[in-house]
């Protein structure tokens, strides 16, 4: 991911976490939780879009690397495992 797509992903997290903590409160209208819920989905659905742009670029410098194109088990910051083929 560019460091262009990199921030973006990040600020959609932020986002995406702050409106999950606003979401738990008690404090909002039903209007008003409804509108963040939206904003909550706009907000996935573009950090989604920009982990699978990821997806491909690994999967294409692999490829290119290789010779052969297929998909790699890739560990995340957390320690989580996406993306592998049935090896």
């Amino acid at each position: 991911m560019s460091d262009a797509g990199s921030s973006e992903f990040e600020t959609a997290l932020s986002e995406l976490e702050e409106i999950v903590r606003r979401l738990d409160s008690d404090e909002l209208r039903l209007d008003e939780a409804l509108a963040l819920f939206e904003q909550g989905v706009r907000h996935l659905r573009a950090a989604n879009e920009l982990l699978g742009r990821a997806k491909g670029t690994v999967e294409e410098v692999i490829g290119r690397a290789s010779g052969e194109l297929r998909t790699v088990e890739l560990e995340l910051g957390s320690g989580e495992r996406v993306g592998a083929d049935d090896d």
